[in-house]
């Protein structure tokens, strides 16, 4: 477990150093909103602002601290928002764009998270159709490396919605921790979508 958490670590440098430097809060099972995003929690969790791209209402739910479970909710991005923020001018991370295809928008994401996630390899899977908030919404499943090295899993559920993208992520290392709370992910993207979340 150590190991896992100090190669995390590393990997989450990047998003950490761009959060807000406010400490967590408890959000308390039941509903759980955050600009137009509402998710419902089986039970409580840490809730953390998070200061990357332009998405002044983001924030990342956790169990035991983002570098080893995180449900990020990224709700109302406009045009030109983007998720990460960019480190190099040389390196620019992608910006969301509302004419953006479904293929567009998984590209959008995969980008976002290589460039400025700290990841050196994702992988996307099972892209499927599904709804948000009885809105059209594309779902996919991901696994993926840090520049670490550690292996890491999760999924993601997109839809936009009056012009703004609205995104739920879940990631994880793939040892113990993406498993470890998989009930409660499953419950969190439940609570918005039409499918199943299965892994």
């Amino acid at each position: 477990m150590k190991s896992t958490a100090k190669f995390f670590a590393a990997f989450l440098f990047a998003l950490s150093v761009s959060a807000c430097a406010v400490g967590p809060k408890i959000a308390p099972a039941g509903p759980y909103t955050t600009g137009s995003m509402k998710v419902d929690l089986k039970s409580d969790w840490n809730a953390i602002p998070f200061r990357s791209g332009k998405v002044k209402q983001a924030k990342v739910l956790t169990k035991d601290g983002p570098q080893l479970n995180a449900v990020y909710l990224f709700p109302d991005m406009k045009d030109g928002d983007s998720l990460m923020r960019q480190w190099r001018k040389e390196y620019p991370v992608p910006k969301f764009d509302r004419n953006m295809s479904d293929l567009e928008l998984t590209e959008f994401l995969t980008e976002s998270l290589l460039k400025g996630g700290g990841y050196a390899a994702i992988n996307l899977t099972d892209i499927r159709p599904d709804v948000y908030r009885a809105e059209d919404a594309i779902r996919f499943d991901l696994t993926g490396r840090t520049t670490a090295g550690l292996n890491v899993e999760g999924r993601a559920l997109m839809s936009v919605i009056d012009d703004k993208l609205n995104i739920i992520l879940f990631i994880a290392p793939s040892e113990y921790y993406a498993a470890k709370d998989r009930a409660e992910v499953d419950a969190i993207f439940n609570s918005v979508a039409g499918g199943r979340a299965v892994s």
